[in-house]
């Protein structure tokens, strides 16, 4: 029943997945976590519109499943005419990796969005009022202390939501992105082996959330000494 596993051609085939994987992890935190930022200054703003339009967003996008948000992105849009005759769909919209990198961002943003206003609201009236009294802005006390306070107050957090999306990636196998789990699974059919390409591909994503989870802890360590 295991005898693939002893086979390297099985590890040699899910690993060409890991690039994908990995790729499409770094892309989704980098715009989700631009994005994120955002949403969370709009939700955090004092004028209604703002902060209507921030909270809205995070919270669609956090209810929305993100299988059922990359389905509607790569099988509904296309029917959708100004979308499918558009100027984005040769350059975008017709690849299934980048429709996954955007769901994932979208959704890694609401996640992120929610994490970072919580982060801004650690910062206290004393730091901000200590912000206005060497003549900062409310734009210059944002961008160089409340910020980078509530990324770091929020690291961990993030790391945490680093290590969700690596794991939800293998969603992305589900609009044909070829990541690890699609390729395990390709390699299960070819010879009608369902466990020991699954087994490859659980250890792989073991080693790479365990790689995350030292970085973050040495990040951690470094932020409180």
């Amino acid at each position: 029943m295991f005898d693939l596993l002893a086979h390297s051609d099985l590890w040699a085939a899910v690993a060409r997945g890991i690039p994908v994987t990995l790729a499409l992890t770094a892309l989704a935190m980098i715009f989700g976590l631009a994005l994120g930022t955002v949403v969370a200054v709009m939700a955090n703003s004092h004028r209604p519109f703002l902060k209507w339009s921030g909270e809205g967003f995070a919270f669609v996008f956090r209810a929305v499943p993100l299988l059922t948000l990359l389905y509607f992105l790569y099988y509904g849009l296309p029917n959708v005419s100004f979308v499918r005759h558009g100027p984005f769909w040769d350059v975008f919209f017709r690849y299934s990796f980048a429709i996954a990198v955007l769901g994932f961002s979208l959704n890694n943003a609401a996640y992120l969005a929610e994490v970072l206003r919580g982060g801004i609201k650690s910062v206290t009236r004393g730091q901000v009022e200590a912000c206005v009294a060497v003549g900062m802005t409310e734009g210059m006390a944002l961008r160089r202390i409340v910020l980078p306070i509530a990324f770091r107050n929020s690291v961990m957090t993030i790391g945490n939501e680093l290590v969700f999306t690596l794991k939800a990636t293998s969603l992305a196998s589900a609009i044909a992105v070829s990541d690890v789990l699609s390729n395990a699974r390709a390699y299960g059919k070819i010879f009608s082996d369902n466990i020991s390409p699954y087994i490859a591909a659980a250890v792989f994503y073991i080693l790479m959330v365990a790689l995350i989870d030292l970085v973050f802890n040495l990040i951690r360590k470094r932020s409180v000494m």
